[in-house]
C-alpha cells in the first residue's frame, strides 16, 4: 500500500484531504462501504484527515460527463481557497475508465499542477514521479478502459443470443403491441404495464399484440396505405379527425405513421443491432448486412403479404427521380390534362412533386421551357415573373457577395430563395411587381411562406417589367401572416411604413454580430 509523504508520527498536524467514491451500477451496493472502509484505513495509518467527499452513485466511468461529483472536485480544486492538498482514491479504476488513457492522466495532473495530489490508496504502487510508478499507471488506465470494452463485448454478445432466441431486446413496444413477461420456470405470461419491468434475472420479455383496437387500427393503417393509395400525412389528419392519439396520447404526426409502416416487428420479425452507440461512442447506422434479424420471433399483427405491398410503395416513393424521369412525369401529366400548373401536380399523385421539381429546374417557369410548354397565363403577367426572377437572382448574388466580404457564412436555397446567414438567420429574398384593379391602380401584396421556417422576409418592389427597384421592406417573423396574402402599397401609401426602407442595409445589420467584451462596456438603463 502507498505511504503518504512527510508523514511522521507524533506531533505532526494531520493532512486534510478529500475522497472520492464512484461505483457504476445500482447492483454495487456494497462497492462504496468497502471503498470508504480501505480510504480510512489508509488515512487514519498515515495521519491524515478526510475533510470533504465526493461520491458519484450508479454512474459509468468511461467518461467525465454525467460525473456530478468528479466535475465538482475538479473545480474545486482549482480554488485556492480548498481546506484539502490530497485527493484519495481507492484505485485507478474509481477515478474512471476512460477509454483514452491520456484523459485520466489529465484529470490527475490537473490536480497536480494545482498543488493537489492523487493517492490511490489500494494500489500496490507509490504515486510519485518514480518511472516505474508511471509505467505501472498507464498499464492500469489500459486495463481499466479494456475492462469496459471486454464487458461490452460480453453485455453486446448476451443480447444477441436473447434476440436469436425470439426475446425482445428492449425499449417500448409500439403502438399495437404490447411486452409480456415470460417466468423463466413455468413459462407463465404476464402483460407489463409501461415502466413496469422483470425483476428477476432469469424471465424474459417477448412481444405481442396489443389491445384489439390498436391492432386492428394497425392493420388498417397498412390497408389504408397499401390498397387506398393514401399517404402518411393523409393517415395522420384522418387518425386526428377521429380524435384518435398515438400511443405517448398525443395527435399523429406523418413520421409516426412510417414508423410503424416500416418496422418487420409488426410481422413478427425480431430485428437488433441496426445502430450503435458502444463505450458512449456517437451513434452510428450500420449496415443491413450486420443486423440480427430473426423471422417468426413474435406473433404477428399484419400479414406478410400485405406488409411487403407497402415495403414496396415505400421504396418507390423514396426513389429520387433524376431530370428524365422528371420531364417524363410531366409531359404524361401534360398529355393526360392538356395542361399544367401546382394544383394539377398536387392533384396526381404520380406526378413529379411541386418541391421536387422546383429543386430540380429552380421554378416551374424553367420546367415549362424545357417542355416548350406555353403556360396558360396573361402575357403580361408571364413577362412580369420573369423579370421578377431575374431581378431576385441578381439581388441575392449582389447581396452573397458583400456578405460574404464581411466575413459571414452565406448559404442560398434557390427553390425557395431563403438565405441563411451564419448557420443562425434566414431570410427569404422576393421581388414583385404590381397588381392592377381594372387595369389601374397598381397595388403589391406579400405572402409569408407556410410550408418553411424564415426569421425575415425581404420584400422589394418594382413597377410592372422595369428592372428598378422602388424600395424594401423588411418583415420581421410575426408580422404577418402564413400563408395569407396581404396588401402592402396601395394608392402610393405604404401600410408597414415602419418596416419599409430605401436600401438592403438592414441586411448588414441583422447580420452584424456584437461581440460580448463590447456588451460588458455598454451600461445599462437605470444604472451608475
Amino acid at each position: 500500500m502507498p505511504s503518504a509523504p512527510g508523514h511522521r508520527s507524533g506531533l505532526t498536524a494531520p493532512l486534510r484531504a478529500a475522497q472520492y467514491v464512484r461505483m457504476s451500477t445500482d447492483h454495487q451496493q456494497c462497492s462504496p462501504i468497502f471503498q470508504r472502509q480501505a480510504i480510512a484505513e489508509y488515512a487514519a495509518a498515515h495521519n491524515i484527515r478526510i475533510v470533504r467527499d465526493y461520491e458519484d452513485t450508479g454512474i459509468s466511468g468511461l467518461t467525465l460527463r454525467g460525473r456530478p461529483a468528479l466535475t465538482k472536485l475538479l473545480v474545486d480544486v482549482e480554488n485556492p481557497a480548498r481546506k484539502f492538498s490530497t485527493i484519495l482514491v481507492y484505485d485507478v479504476s474509481r477515478w474512471g475508465r476512460f477509454q483514452d488513457v491520456d484523459e485520466a492522466a489529465f484529470y490527475e495532473y490537473a490536480c497536480r499542477r494545482a498543488g493537489v495530489k492523487v493517492i490511490y490508496v489500494a494500489e500496490p504502487f507509490e504515486n510519485d514521479a518514480n518511472p516505474l510508478t508511471c509505467v505501472m499507471k498507464a498499464l492500469k488506465r489500459a486495463m481499466a478502459g479494456e475492462f469496459s470494452r471486454e464487458i461490452s463485448r460480453k453485455v453486446f454478445l448476451g443480447h444477441c443470443v436473447n434476440v436469436q432466441r425470439g426475446y425482445h431486446s428492449g425499449g417500448p413496444p409500439g403502438y399495437g403491441l404490447q411486452r409480456v413477461l415470460v417466468d423463466g420456470q413455468s413459462g407463465a405470461r404476464r402483460p407489463l404495464a409501461p415502466y413496469q419491468y422483470k425483476s428477476l434475472q432469469t424471465d424474459r420479455v417477448i412481444l405481442a399484440p396489443g389491445p384489439p383496437h390498436e391492432a386492428a387500427l394497425v392493420r388498417k393503417m397498412f390497408e389504408w396505405y397499401a390498397i387506398r393509395g393514401t399517404t402518411a400525412a393523409d393517415l395522420a389528419r384522418r387518425l386526428n379527425d377521429f380524435g384518435i392519439c398515438n400511443g405517448a396520447g398525443r395527435p399523429w404526426l406523418p413520421q409516426n405513421i412510417l414508423q410503424i409502416l416500416r418496422n418487420e416487428k409488426y410481422i413478427g420479425t425480431n430485428v437488433y443491432s441496426r445502430t450503435s452507440s458502444k463505450l458512449d461512442a456517437a451513434w452510428e447506422q450500420l449496415p443491413e448486412t450486420e443486423w440480427i434479424r430473426v423471422a417468426g420471433a413474435f406473433e404477428p399483427v399484419v400479414g406478410g403479404q400485405l406488409f411487403e405491398a407497402v415495403q414496396r410503395k415505400l421504396v418507390r416513393i423514396r426513389q429520387i427521380p433524376d431530370r428524365e424521369e422528371i420531364v417524363a412525369g410531366l409531359r404524361k401529366v401534360m398529355k393526360k390534362t392538356g395542361t399544367l400548373d401546382q394544383a394539377t401536380l398536387r392533384r396526381y399523385r404520380s406526378a413529379p412533386s411541386v418541391e421536387r421539381v422546383m429543386r430540380e429546374f429552380g421554378s416551374l417557369y424553367e420546367a415549362y421551357e424545357v417542355l416548350g410548354y406555353l403556360p396558360r397565363l396573361n402575357p403580361e403577367r408571364s413577362r412580369n415573373r420573369c423579370v421578377e426572377r431575374k431581378m431576385e437572382l441578381s439581388l441575392v448574388d449582389i447581396t452573397k457577395e458583400k456578405l460574404r466580404e464581411l466575413g459571414h457564412d452565406v448559404r442560398y436555397e434557390k427553390h425557395t430563395n431563403v438565405m441563411c446567414l451564419d448557420n443562425a438567420l434566414r431570410l427569404q429574398i422576393v421581388v414583385r411587381s404590381s397588381w392592377l384593379i381594372r387595369g389601374h391602380s397598381p397595388y403589391w401584396v406579400v405572402r409569408w411562406p407556410d410550408c418553411f421556417a424564415i426569421d425575415f422576409l425581404v420584400y422589394a418592389r418594382i413597377e410592372r417589367a422595369v428592372p428598378d427597384f422602388l424600395d424594401f421592406h423588411f418583415f420581421p417573423r410575426g408580422s404577418l401572416t402564413p400563408g395569407v396574402y396581404t396588401v402592402i402599397h396601395r394608392n402610393g401609401v405604404s401600410r408597414f411604413e415602419d418596416f419599409r426602407r430605401p436600401d438592403l442595409k438592414p441586411i448588414v445589420e441583422l447580420s452584424d454580430v456584437v461581440p460580448l467584451d463590447a456588451l460588458v462596456r455598454i451600461p445599462f438603463a437605470g444604472m451608475a
